[in-house]
């Protein structure tokens, strides 16, 4: 990061109160814990594919990740702690691809965006689609937004205007990976769905830019 780059903040909910964190901070993790929580939250991913999340157990969820309820409860009090567990991990991945915020560009957004997820398609599908994520695609449309605004500073619209746009922007290109994400088969590949996204939202960005 250039010495005058500023770190994406990414708005997160925490005991119903709203906090900046400043990028993805390393966290060193006992192999073991961490190797438990992604049975977990594979198990809990597994799960959703057969049921609605609150029809989900503890029971079910340990069964599925071949531990007991002891172990589970060493690391969560609730389910609910198990998925904003999963939100922090995706806001993390994404905040790492957005870190150079003055310099972002619509190609490399998206670019970013989608080789994040890639690696992870059932655990993303997951996070956008899935309502009690819900929290994530909010601050993923304020990170976006912040970005847009950090890597334009010379637009010429007025406030009111800038913050129209990059609402409508942050909140397209959100809600066109979790439209993509609902699909049960889509007919556009990642790859595919990308490039249309970038041309879709071109315009929109040159306006923010140019006015």
């Amino acid at each position: 990061m250039s010495r005058n780059a500023q770190p994406v903040p990414f708005l997160c909910i925490n005991f119903g109160g709203v906090f900046i964190m400043e990028g993805k901070k390393a966290r060193k993790t006992d192999r073991r814990i961490e190797k438990t929580k992604q049975a977990m939250r594979h198990a809990f991913v597994e799960l959703l594919k057969k049921k609605p999340y609150n029809a989900i157990t503890i029971s079910e969820l340990t069964r599925e990740a071949d531990i007991d309820r002891r172990t589970f409860y060493l690391h969560y009090e609730c389910i609910e702690d198990l998925v904003s567990e999963m939100q922090q991990i995706a806001r993390d991945m994404i905040a790492e691809q957005l870190k150079n915020c003055e310099n972002v560009q619509l190609d490399t957004l998206f670019d970013g965006l989608t080789n994040v997820v890639r690696d992870k398609m059932d655990f993303y599908r997951v996070i956008f689609t899935e309502p009690s994520c819900s929290a994530f695609f909010e601050d993923g449309v304020a990170a976006i937004k912040y970005c847009i605004l950090a890597s334009n500073p010379d637009s010429t619209l007025s406030d009111q205007q800038k913050e129209y746009y990059t609402e409508y922007i942050a909140n397209g290109i959100m809600g066109l990976y979790a439209y993509w994400f609902r699909q049960d088969n889509p007919e556009l590949s990642l790859d595919a769905f990308t490039e249309m996204a970038k041309s879709s939202m071109a315009e929109s960005i040159r306006l923010i830019r140019h006015g």
